[in-house]
């Protein structure tokens, strides 16, 4: 009986920190999106046009091609996790008060400057958030379960933001201050539970009988040494790290553009298409059921594989098909969810505990220069093909004072622009969006990454047929993370 009581305490306690693992990062997925929920009464409130607008998203995505990098290798050999986490959390709220201050002031340079400093520490402490999981969850045969409620729960976030920041703007510049200070809010409710998740895992710690002599790089020379462990890392996780960027590119970057090419190619409104763009978010909340599946079987290449594939389709109907729109928005967010649940777990079964962070860090910083680098070259691509004039913020048209209407896009985050109706005797109507064989040719694009991702999925599956490392029963994954940390081997007392 009293065994049976550590163990449910043990796995309360797990589940009680996991929520303070998911609420860390809460306030900056939050926040990521307020400029594309507030687009229009950001333009003008800063007066600023489409293009300077977007360089809200660009001072937070350039940096994180290195930066997030160093943020995990900074978690394992420098700052230690802990004490990483506060200071990225301390970066994001920071950042998002600047931000706040410089809606109340108009003045767009000290905004790009807190966009600046809350890209310094949100993508380090996604990183972070990994490697709380990856620790509290080591060995257990939930760990998949535990990644993917931290990834439904991170999209919640970016969800509640596009439902609650233009509500309370509600179409008047005025109140977009106090908008943007709702998301310094949060990013305060993200800290205080990074402060009590500092105070469970010492606990955890003691529980686990963490090993004491694990210790920070204590000088230049220390940092020298583990850098060059990077350099070690197997070639299953580049190859890993490899499928991450083939595809979250056509993912992410679909998405930021998916709302006008829905309304170019298949006729929608601007809020059907908003939806439907929103779609692989949503589908993003039944990951915990599909890494509740992963854990009982394993395999998660598999699982990853299955993902690539329903990401070709998904890029298929949209590329060469009329089919509903649905369908193809549908297998893309099944896909989503299938490789948030399974691609991430597979990390620690390849470098020990003491180089998460690194190992984490570096995938992101793949994914954000891949992500970074192809939304400029999407989006070069759309304006080399386009044949239709585009109206945006900067027309000549000058709208009525009570005719401005605001369409915030949850995806768009380059080529939408301000709605304004005017009166028809002074402004010829122009489309909104680019023509639908410039789109058609980014499409192509994201089509040949989605199949190249399947490709390595599938070299993948036949190097670990040698190696035996990932795509294996869960069993054996859980054996083979033990046999990586040979020091954990300590019968903790939790769980």
């Amino acid at each position: 009986m009293s065994e049976n009581k550590t163990s449910f305490f043990g796995h309360a306690f797990r589940y009680f920190g996991l929520l303070f693992i998911c609420l860390i990062t809460l306030g900056s997925y939050y926040i990521y999106d307020i400029p594309a929920a507030l687009q229009s009464g950001i333009e003008t409130l800063y007066k600023v046009d489409n293009v300077k607008w977007n360089l809200l998203y660009s001072v937070y995505s350039f940096p994180n091609m290195i930066i997030v990098f160093f943020g995990g290798y900074f978690i394992d050999n420098v700052f230690g996790l802990k004490k990483g986490a506060i200071i990225f959390c301390c970066l994001v709220m920071a950042g998002q008060i600047i931000f706040s201050v410089s809606s109340n002031l108009k003045l767009f340079w000290l905004a790009l400057v807190g966009r600046t400093i809350f890209g310094l520490g949100g993508e380090s402490l996604s990183v972070a958030q990994s490697t709380f999981c990856a620790t509290w969850f080591k060995g257990r045969g939930d760990i998949n379960f535990a990644f993917a409620i931290t990834l439904a729960f991170s999209r919640i976030g970016s969800a509640i933001n596009f439902q609650i920041s233009p509500k309370i703007e509600n179409g008047e510049i005025s109140r977009v201050p106090t908008a943007i200070w709702v998301g310094a809010i949060v990013c305060g409710i993200s800290f205080a539970s990074c402060i009590i998740l500092v105070v469970l895992d010492v606990i955890r710690g003691k529980k686990d009988k963490d090993d004491p002599n694990t210790t920070t790089a204590s000088s230049f020379m220390d940092i020298l040494r583990s850098f060059k462990d990077i350099f070690h890392f197997p070639g299953t996780l580049w190859l890993i790290n490899l499928s991450v960027v083939l595809f979250y590119v056509p993912l992410f970057v679909f998405v930021s553009v998916c709302a006008d090419f829905f309304q170019s190619k298949y006729g929608i409104s601007a809020d059907l298409a908003t939806s439907i763009a929103s779609v692989p978010y949503y589908a993003a909340v039944s990951s915990p059921i599909i890494g509740f599946v992963v854990d009982r079987t394993g395999h998660n290449i598999a699982f990853t594989t299955f993902a690539s594939a329903l990401l070709v389709i998904a890029h298929g109907l949209f590329a060469f098909s009329d089919i509903n729109v649905w369908a193809g928005a549908i297998f893309l967010g099944g896909s989503y969810a299938f490789m948030a649940a399974s691609i991430w777990v597979t990390i620690p079964c390849l470098v020990p505990s003491k180089s998460l962070g690194s190992a984490y860090g570096l995938a992101f910083a793949c994914q954000n220069a891949a992500v970074a680098s192809f939304g400029l070259i999407i989006n070069a691509i759309i304006a080399h093909f386009n044949t239709n004039p585009i109206s945006d913020s900067s027309s000549s048209c000058e709208p009525t004072s009570s005719s401005i209407d605001h369409h915030s896009s949850s995806s768009n985050h380059t080529l939408s622009s301000t709605s304004h109706h005017t009166d028809s005797s002074s402004c010829v109507s122009t489309p909104k969006f680019a023509s639908a064989n410039a789109y058609h040719v980014a499409e192509l694009v994201f089509f040949g990454l989605a199949c190249l991702c399947f490709v390595v999925q599938i070299i993948i599956i036949f190097v670990d047929m040698q190696n035996r490392w990932v795509n294996i029963p869960s069993a054996k994954m859980k054996q083979r993370v033990k046999d990586l940390n040979p020091e954990d081997e300590k019968d903790p007392l939790i769980n």
